[in-house]
């Protein structure tokens, strides 16, 4: 069973115990979080919500199966430094829809792996699950997010309101969509030359 994918300088690993304490530090800065609908965590909260998907992930690979919950962790190529992590994790009542995550650590923004996160995730749900669509959200004013969704192909779709509330203001939730039917085989192909 494949566990890594790598392009040029990244690789992508399904997320193991040992990458916890990684993620914990980046998701225990506000900087990280100021975006996301949950954080800065503790770093018993960040394991406590982590820890099972590992655990999933651990038991699917030993029966040589896909996991379900696909988390991954984003390292460099050759020095192992950590960049941050991404998952795809299924709607419930859809099979074949999943809703794409992706956390930059501070200390790699702006260097393009936010937007490597997100291609690689549309290339594991088209190319790997079979999925139909990809769902993705972000917080009014994150411009980095919404600006990575749109250039891997994602549609908006949409917008709750006041949809979070944090450090005592509102904001709307903004929702984009990929369908597997709106991508050309021609990227199709391209995403699996690059990671296959």
């Amino acid at each position: 069973m494949r566990q890594k994918w790598s392009r040029e300088d990244i690789v992508f690993n399904y997320c193991a115990e040992a990458d916890l304490k990684d993620i914990s530090s980046m998701l225990s800065k506000e900087s990280v979080c100021k975006y996301l609908f949950f954080g800065p965590n503790t770093e018993e909260d960040t394991m406590a919500y982590f820890l099972p998907l590992v655990n999933s992930i651990d038991e699917s690979l030993k029966e040589n199966k896909i996991p379900d919950l696909s988390v991954f962790t984003i390292r460099g190529r050759d020095s192992g430094e950590f960049m941050g992590q991404c998952a795809l994790l299924p709607i419930e009542f859809t099979n074949g829809n999943y809703l794409i995550g992706y956390q930059i650590d501070d200390t790699q923004w702006r260097k393009g792996y936010g937007s490597a996160a997100c291609e690689f995730l549309v290339y594991y749900a088209f190319n790997v699950l079979d999925a139909f669509r990809i769902t993705g959200d972000c917080a009014e004013g994150n411009l980095g997010s919404e600006k990575t969704m749109i250039k891997s192909g994602f549609k908006p779709e949409g917008r709750q309101k006041k949809y979070w509330f944090n450090e005592g203001k509102w904001y709307d939730r903004l929702l984009f969509s990929l369908l597997k039917g709106d991508i050309t085989e021609q990227r199709l192909q391209a995403l699996k030359n690059r990671y296959e």
